[in-house]
């Protein structure tokens, strides 16, 4: 039976290709139909003073008053707002198969911060460690020794 490795270099680079489209993709969708949803919900709010008569008495046939026809301005504001949920909880998942995607990166950029630092504490505590470790040293053959008496 052939052993299948699952630290590859070539197919992880493959999958966070395909993982970054991915992520911009979706990313993209959903502030797309954020963006929508907020145009509609602002639409059917701008639209709620108005009466049926008024309507009817400014006919307009532009696209914005055949969809406000088909919906009316309550059914645009609902649909600005459910459109707009959506599409920020399709956003937010864009958003984290994104950062999902630079985690390496980001992991590096924060170990060259530490590193210095981490260096230089084990430097200054490696002869303090050393003490304690043989005054540890110490104590324990001193216990051995009087145990054999």
């Amino acid at each position: 039976m052939e052993e299948k490795k699952y630290l590859n270099e070539e197919q992880y680079q493959e999958n966070l290709k395909k993982l970054k489209k991915i992520g911009k993709i979706v990313l993209i969708v959903g502030a797309g139909m954020f963006i929508l949803g907020m145009v509609l919900l602002i639409i059917g709010f701008s639209g709620f003073g108005k009466s049926g008569m008024e309507m009817v008495a400014e006919p307009n046939l532009n696209s914005m008053q055949t969809a406000k026809g088909a919906f009316g301005d309550m059914g645009l504001f609902a649909l600005g707002g459910l459109l707009g949920v959506f599409g920020l909880f399709i956003a937010g998942i864009g958003v984290m198969v994104t950062m999902v995607t630079y985690r390496r990166e980001i992991v590096a950029f924060t170990t060259q911060q530490v590193m210095p630092v981490a260096k230089e504490g084990v430097n200054e505590m490696a002869p303090t460690i050393g003490n304690v470790a043989s005054e540890i040293t110490k104590g324990i053959k001193k216990g051995l020794d009087e145990s054999k008496k």
